[in-house]
């Protein structure tokens, strides 16, 4: 039910926000400020997906996996 409430509760506030977007006439200024959250977001993942691309480098081939996949002939 949780999951559920905050599902409508997320839609509540995006139907406000738009609403307001469209009856005070921030359009311009409200997708300018989306616009500059979605460069800062990509450049957030860009960050975040190069780190790991270095700390997969350094994990050498001679370590193990983290976790060992389930074998066939053992009963899950």
């Amino acid at each position: 039910m949780g999951k559920v409430l905050s599902i409508l509760i997320g839609l509540i506030l995006m139907a406000l926000g738009v609403w307001g977007i469209v009856d005070e006439g921030w359009r311009a200024a409200v997708i300018a400020f989306v616009q500059g959250g979605l460069v800062i977001l990509a450049v957030l993942v860009g960050l975040g997906v190069f780190v790991f691309g270095l700390s997969e480098l350094r994990a050498g081939a001679e370590e193990p996996p983290v976790m060992e996949p389930p074998s066939a002939d053992k009963p899950a």
